[in-house]
């Protein structure tokens, strides 16, 4: 193991202890180095390391038993890179989800009283054309982030349009098969149609709430991907 100074994530701990794991090519049960050990050979805190033995225990790569060690759990090379890869992944989404629930939040609320009739008509068309897609077996991620869009336009708030244009490639990674998958949010589609009935009606109440429920569907979704399903 090479030393890594002046780290302050444990996630470059986290990839030095994999890499570790591959280079020693260890097995299920074999031992590694204690929590001092790691952190005078990677001149970082103990908080550091064990921070990082903490997200490689949730991720089941590691064992930590107190009295006796740290063990390897799972040694599986490809198994260990597909369950970070996808666990960082899962984070990025679940974090960037908190901010769209801000912002598109507000965005429903302010659409439900100001949305006029061509608005409601761009969401519609939208929402008909993901729905025509979804039954045809086509990917609609296109279609679905136009009709979000749709919705931060009918808000008829130009900075809130502005924020969200200037996040738009983090936004999109919602839109752009996340983990792979090409309908990984299809449960999604029938709050979407609820909440457009609720704007439509000028129900604000109704609007957000159908709204989080699309956003829980979407992190439910989200924490149920399992990297060992992408190594095989």
């Amino acid at each position: 193991m090479k030393s890594v100074k002046r780290v302050s994530s444990h996630e470059i701990i986290v990839d030095e202890v994999k890499k570790y794991i591959n280079q020693k090519n260890y097995k299920t049960g074999d031992k590694l180095p204690s929590v001092a050990e790691l952190t005078e050979v990677f001149q970082v805190s103990k908080s550091t390391v064990r921070e990082a033995l903490r997200f490689l225990e949730g991720l089941n790569i590691v064992e930590v038993i107190n009295g006796k060690g740290i063990f390897v759990k799972d040694g599986d090379v490809l198994r260990i890179e597909a369950k970070i890869e996808v666990e960082n992944e899962k984070n990025f989404l679940l974090h960037t989800s908190e901010l769209r629930r801000a912002l598109e939040g507000k965005a429903v609320e302010l659409a439900v009283f100001r949305a006029d009739e061509v608005d409601i008509n761009e969401m519609e068309m939208y929402l008909n054309e993901q729905v025509r897609l979804k039954d045809l077996h086509k990917d609609s991620s296109k279609v679905d982030w136009a009709f979000h869009k749709a919705i931060y336009k009918a808000s008829k708030n130009p900075v809130l349009e502005s924020i969200v244009e200037s996040v738009h490639d983090t936004f999109n990674k919602f839109w752009n098969q996340p983990f792979g998958i090409e309908d990984i949010f299809d449960d999604s589609l029938p709050f979407h149609q609820t909440m457009l009935e609720a704007i439509k009606q000028r129900d604000k109440e109704r609007a957000l709430i159908e709204f989080n429920k699309i956003i829980d569907s979407v992190e439910e979704n989200i924490r149920k991907v399992d990297g060992a399903d992408r190594s095989e």
